[in-house]
């Protein structure tokens, strides 16, 4: 028994850790770990290299990883929610040097795609907009995007007042919320902060700030959540579903607008339900929970990285 015992430990202490080599050439893997195919794969982590040295979280450099692999083990994390044991175990490191590699990788990612690119581009102008624009918009010639909000669950907060506030009657369960943006294009142009679950989708509008990207002559797209035509910038129109009021049926012209809307709002709700592949957005880990803002928003930065949305709607 003491030989085996013995045997188990070298085979153990002289495992291959997973890498990036392992999987680069199978699709279905890449796709399964990362979300990407290797190619995209690879311009993520030539982006990252571009701005090396890398901060570290913990204040100690990881060395014993390649940057190939650190970004692969932030994507698996993302992508599979796997437990940061589960890591450490399949790349032969500590926890402590996944937890480190995780919160460093994710902060880099988000400056150089949230806070570098969506943010410092900002949403799409109206003509640009009109020059990539789907004809299932032809009725909607200024649209500048469709906004929806999308909700995480979380554990339940030890804090009274937070559990309170993080309550979701929609949901009947503790959640976080972020409002999100798509262009006609289908590409996501905005994502807020995230906010608690009790907060009104109207209120998240407001607080977020999203309304200071438009301009006189927009048009926003929107679900009945979002009844704030009094709050919408001078010449920027709303349009929601029309609601029934005193009346059983729609008429003709109102039941034509719901369908229309509901058509064209298919893009954001097809880019709520990629963002909810990266499993992470399913339930983010309390030792992660100080990243949920970034973490949302980074995932809707590498949904923008994956295949067209139009192709999946046309």
């Amino acid at each position: 028994m003491e030989k085996l015992q013995h045997e188990m430990a070298a085979v153990h202490k002289h495992r291959i850790a997973m890498s990036i080599d392992d999987i680069k050439y199978d699709q279905e893997k890449m796709l399964l770990y990362t979300s990407f195919p290797y190619d995209i794969f690879e311009i993520v982590v030539a982006t990252v290299q571009r701005f090396q040295p890398l901060n570290y979280q913990a204040g100690w450099n990881v060395t014993s990883v390649s940057l190939e692999d650190q970004v692969l083990i932030a994507l698996m994390k993302l992508r599979l929610n796997l437990r940061d044991l589960d890591l450490a175990d399949r790349f032969c490191v500590s926890r402590g040097t996944i937890s480190n590699i995780i919160n460093t990788i994710i902060c880099a990612l988000h400056e150089i795609f949230y806070k570098g690119i969506m943010v410092r581009l900002g949403m799409p102008s109206q003509v640009k907009c009109k020059g990539s624009m789907p004809k299932s918009f032809e009725d909607f010639g200024s649209a500048r995007a469709s906004i929806d909000c999308t909700e995480i669950t979380q554990d339940v907060p030890s804090d009274f007042r937070r559990q309170s506030a993080s309550y979701s009657n929609y949901k009947s369960r503790h959640t976080i919320k972020a409002l999100t943006a798509v262009a006609p294009n289908g590409s996501c142009v905005f994502v807020s902060s995230l906010y608690p679950g009790s907060v009104s989708d109207a209120n998240i509008v407001q607080h977020s700030r999203f309304l200071d990207n438009l301009i006189p002559g927009d048009l926003i797209l929107a679900d009945k959540g979002f009844n704030i035509h009094d709050k919408m910038p001078s010449g920027v129109q709303l349009n929601i579903p029309p609601f029934l009021v005193n009346k059983t049926h729609f008429t003709h012209s109102e039941a034509d607008l719901c369908y229309k809307i509901a058509r064209n709002r298919i893009h954001v709700e097809r880019v709520n339900e990629r963002f909810k592949n990266y499993q992470i957005l399913n339930h983010i880990p309390a030792n992660y929970r100080s990243l949920s803002t970034k973490i949302m928003q980074l995932c809707a930065c590498l949904v923008n990285l994956q295949a067209p949305l139009l192709k999946e709607i046309a």
